[in-house]
């Protein structure tokens, strides 16, 4: 018996939930077919489901990334914590990247988040 494929929405937001449960994005060499296999679906389906939302895989997946850095940016630790460790952490593979995701999303650089975490203590 054959399964009904997902619409790409509701792939989307399997995709999102796999993501995060198991923190996927934390692999730096994450791949479209990585995810796809986790899914049990193809990279078409992938690409798809992301293009109709106007993203791209390593946008998608540097999302998370992002929300990762900036939560251990605010951690009780988060001040003490090196940019290189934090971008570790967090699965991008250079502080350049992060830091350009970090500006994109935040609208301000990782320097400068961490200058006012550090000044509301």
């Amino acid at each position: 018996m054959r399964r009904r494929a997902l619409s790409d929405d509701q792939l989307y937001e399997k995709m999102e939930q796999v993501l995060r449960a198991k923190q996927l994005y934390l692999q730096k060499q994450l791949t479209r077919d990585d995810l796809a296999r986790e899914l049990l679906t193809n990279r078409t389906y992938i690409t798809r489901a992301l293009t109709g939302r106007g993203l791209s895989f390593p946008q998608f997946v540097n999302t998370f990334r992002t929300e990762r850095a900036l939560s251990l940016m605010m951690g009780p630790e988060g001040a003490m914590l090196p940019p290189a460790d934090i971008a570790e952490m967090s699965g991008f593979s250079s502080v350049d990247t992060m830091n350009r995701y970090i500006k994109k999303s935040a609208g301000t650089t990782a320097c400068a988040v961490r200058t006012r975490i550090r000044e509301a203590d």
